[in-house]
């Protein structure tokens, strides 16, 4: 799985549009990934690592 933002030109059609918090759930499933293509990486990894200790 991977995770893009919503305006991604990577992203193929039949994705699930994700709020924030359900898209940092999905990147923390094993083999899920951040889209380098687009702004996802950028945002969500950081705040991944932001969130770790706090569960």
């Amino acid at each position: 799985m991977v995770v893009h933002d919503s305006v991604c030109r990577s992203a193929t059609d039949g994705g699930k549009e994700l709020g924030a918090m359900e898209a940092l759930d999905a990147l923390m499933r094993p083999g899920a990934t951040a889209c380098h293509e687009c702004a996802a990486a950028e945002i969500l990894i950081p705040a991944l690592e932001l969130g770790k200790g706090y569960g």
